[in-house]
């Protein structure tokens, strides 16, 4: 997505005068990134999703930059909230995977591949088969995945990594129900959502019982919830 200098010098002002409602930041965040500034995208996107938590796109657009400066685990964190916003999102679901290669999680790259090839995404196909030598499953099971996607995916038309130009505003149409994770539950908490973050953080221990961090964060939000019976921690 190109946006003219005259354009992004208005968005910047747009965006400066309604910071509080306002989700031109993340095209304003694009237009920085395509000018090589990505010290003020990644700025703007962190402020943008301080208040739009569930903004797939922005949590998309940390994830790239980060990874493109090497910070690999660091990318993890918001694109696999974007990815539990958005399950059929190829763009956050290719650099996962890309993520998940550079750390040498093979296991968890090749899951993502075969989403992606289940989504229509033939160039994944390569990298499956690739990856799949790597995590060494069993024989059986291998001779059927690769032969399978022969079958399965013939005149499946290709899904392109580019964002469309319409691609400003957050999009959950597709898919309304998030999964649990540490990342979704601290923005829940940093924009005010305490319930949503405690019950976050409850459906992480029902799958993790031993999660040390999701148990320390409950426990404390729940006293604080205690000790201010009377307060209204939730946002309308």
């Amino acid at each position: 997505m190109r946006i003219p200098k005259r354009v992004a010098k208005r968005l910047d002002k747009y965006y400066r005068e309604r910071k509080s409602s306002s989700v031109y930041f993340y095209p304003l965040a694009v237009y920085y990134v395509n000018n090589k500034q990505y010290d003020k995208a990644y700025e703007i996107l962190l402020e943008g999703i301080q208040r739009f938590p569930r903004y797939a796109l922005a949590l998309v657009k940390i994830g790239e930059i980060l990874y493109n400066q090497g910070s690999y685990e660091s990318a993890l964190a918001y694109l696999e909230t974007a990815v539990n916003i958005q399950k059929s999102n190829v763009t956050a679901l290719r650099l996962l995977a890309l993520c998940y290669e550079e750390l040498g999680k093979f296991d968890k790259a090749l899951e993502v591949y075969e989403r992606l090839v289940g989504l229509g995404d033939e160039d994944s196909k390569g990298k499956l088969v690739e990856l799949a030598a790597r995590v060494k499953p069993k024989k059986e099971e291998l001779e059927e995945l690769i032969g399978g996607l022969e079958e399965e995916k013939e005149g499946i038309p290709k899904i392109e990594l580019e964002e469309s130009e319409d691609e400003t505003e957050s999009s959950d149409s597709e898919d309304t129900e998030e999964e649990a994770t540490v990342t979704l539950a601290k923005l829940y908490e940093k924009q005010g959502y305490i319930n949503d973050a405690i019950e976050t953080y409850k459906k992480i221990l029902e799958k993790e019982p031993d999660n040390a961090e999701a148990k320390e964060a409950l426990s404390r939000l729940l006293n604080n919830v205690g000790l201010d019976e009377g307060a209204d921690n939730e946002k309308d």
